[in-house]
């Protein structure tokens, strides 16, 4: 136990010295702590209120956007039925004007073809007609017809 003395009255006196010596270190330490936690605290009080407070901010922005969205989601959709409306309507006047200039290029089409059959019909009508006088004329038809033409040709003049 003698050897245990010494060495415990000399931790002793080296606590008693570091205690004395560090005193005013460890006090200044622990108040200079102290101070920067309570800074570090009240800037972190500040930091969550002002978050708080720009959550509370954004919060009622977005209910604020959620609600102009939905507002603008309902106009969107009328803006396209009505636009839809406008659209058929506009493609059913233009189908009526469709159907009239295709029936008025139909009806002078067809006076355009009846002109030209009437006119190739009766071509070949008089062809046909030469042919056939042509083949059945004798020589008396034909001095006949020359003395009626000059008999014809004198009495108009």
């Amino acid at each position: 136990m003698q050897t245990l003395i010494a060495p415990v009255v000399n931790l002793v006196i080296l606590i008693g010295v570091m205690a004395y010596y560090l005193k005013q270190p460890l006090k200044a330490f622990a108040k200079d702590r102290h101070v920067s936690i309570r800074t570090e605290l009240d800037t972190v009080r500040d930091q969550l209120r002002n978050a708080k407070a720009k959550h509370a901010e954004f919060s009622s922005k977005l209910r604020a956007m959620d609600a102009e969205i939905a507002g603008l989601k309902t106009q969107a959709l009328q803006d396209a039925q009505a636009l839809k409306t406008k659209v058929q309507a506009e493609a059913q006047r233009l189908s009526g004007n469709i159907i009239e200039d295709a029936k008025h290029a139909a009806v002078v089409l067809y006076a355009e073809f009846k002109v030209q059959l009437y006119s190739e019909l009766g071509g070949h009508v008089l062809d046909r007609a030469e042919k056939i006088l042509r083949e059945r004329l004798t020589g008396d038809d034909r001095a006949r017809i020359r003395k009626e033409f000059s008999n014809q040709v004198e009495t108009m003049q």
